[in-house]
């Protein structure tokens, strides 16, 4: 196995307190918890990617504040690749997240070094034929530019999990082969309200793809995912995938990414879409388990052949 999970993106530090219920405006409530962890997108899906079984580089940002050498570390510990994580001056990025006891979240970020990401670090990336690189919102759009072009010249695949949503140019769009929002983000690309059900997601990502991502996943919580396949020998095909539980569900920080690296790993493994969009519902299943995004990934089993 040669080819690499690339992701080029965002690296933050967690700050996770637990409460009964979200506050109200104005409201002030007493926590159950608070916790430090490794997340940020991009660190999130890497530390996935890992841990279903794929050789994984990453390549971002921290600041030189005592929080950016320990998710350094950190990451490094999930079996990532760090060798293309820059250390400058200024803050590392920051999540604050809210989580209920329902599992459900809210959060808030700040950028911080992940605002200084910039397309000539994506010489570290070193993309080779057959590698999948992957990219997020949480950077900037030029970087993300950057990186959409030198996998496409180096051959390589792409997996755009446009979220948070942002104005992409209709041209690096295009360029992408892989497309992975939520119904919301959806519905943001396509300037319509989100879908609501499968039938009208499974319609939205066909739509998607006429953007010029040729291949496109939604993810929609509890209800599972729909995937759309327009470059199937034959012709396009599309599925809605249900949901699976694997157990009680304690926190669903972190799932879509564990979706995202999952499917970028069993990408690499060879592995069809098809294939590969379930195995990135098992991971993401596997993530809410436990409390924490990375944190949670221990979980995720390696991808068999």
């Amino acid at each position: 196995m040669s080819a690499h999970v690339v992701v080029i993106g965002s690296i933050n530090q967690d700050a996770t307190v637990t409460v009964d219920r979200f506050p109200e405006p104005g409201e002030t409530l007493y926590s159950r918890s608070l916790s430090y962890r490794l997340g940020g997108k991009g660190a999130n899906q890497a530390a996935a990617a890992a841990h279903a079984g794929a050789r994984v580089r990453f390549v971002g940002r921290v600041g030189s504040d005592a929080a950016g050498p320990a998710l350094r570390e950190e990451l490094a510990g999930h079996g990532v690749d760090v060798s293309g994580l820059l250390v400058d001056e200024g803050t590392t990025g920051s999540a604050f997240i809210t989580v209920s006891a329902t599992g459900e979240n809210t959060i808030l970020i700040d950028a911080g070094a992940n605002g200084r990401v910039t397309s000539e670090q994506l010489d570290a990336a070193a993309l080779q034929a057959g590698d999948v690189v992957v990219l997020q919102g949480e950077i900037p759009a030029a970087a993300n530019a950057a990186a959409i072009a030198s996998a496409r010249g180096a051959g390589a695949t792409t997996i755009l999990n446009l979220a948070p949503v942002y104005g992409i140019a209709a041209e690096d769009l295009a360029a992408v082969d892989i497309l992975v929002v939520n119904e919301t983000e959806a519905g943001l690309v396509l300037g319509r309200p989100a879908p609501r059900g499968a039938a009208e997601a499974l319609d939205a990502a066909a739509q998607l793809t006429e953007r010029g991502p040729r291949r496109v996943l939604i993810t929609l919580g509890g209800a599972g995912a729909v995937w759309y396949d327009a470059a199937v020998a034959g012709g396009p095909q599309g599925a809605h995938v249900d949901a699976i539980s694997a157990g009680p569900v304690v926190d669903t920080t972190g799932a879509g990414d564990a979706s995202v690296g999952a499917l970028a790993a069993a990408l690499t493994l060879g592995l069809d879409f098809e294939r590969a969009v379930a195995e990135a519902m098992r991971a993401g299943s596997a993530a809410v388990l436990s409390a924490g995004a990375a944190a949670s990934y221990g979980a995720i089993e390696p991808i068999g052949i």
